[in-house]
């Protein structure tokens, strides 16, 4: 329960955009230079295991921001009209 003594926590949900999982040097990619990046992982959390409702980048977007599935939000490409 929420109280003034336990506020309900902030959360700030940052996505990269062409962000693979071996380009962090925080996440093991030793001989990348990721400076912010590796700030936030240490401070943070990082995913290093997750599962998306479409393989398409726009398609998933369009499903976690709604919270509807890609089929139900008309969204099937990334070029989408």
């Amino acid at each position: 329960m929420n109280s003034p003594k336990n506020p309900p926590p902030h959360i700030i949900l940052i996505m990269t955009d062409q962000q693979r999982f071996d380009t962090i040097n925080a996440m093991g990619a030793s001989w990348m230079k990721t400076p912010t990046l590796d700030r936030m992982v240490r401070e943070g959390v990082a995913f290093s295991n997750c599962y998306v409702t479409s393989p398409v980048c726009v398609g998933s977007r369009a499903s976690l921001f709604t919270g509807m599935y890609p089929h139900s939000t008309g969204v099937f490409t990334n070029f989408h009209p």
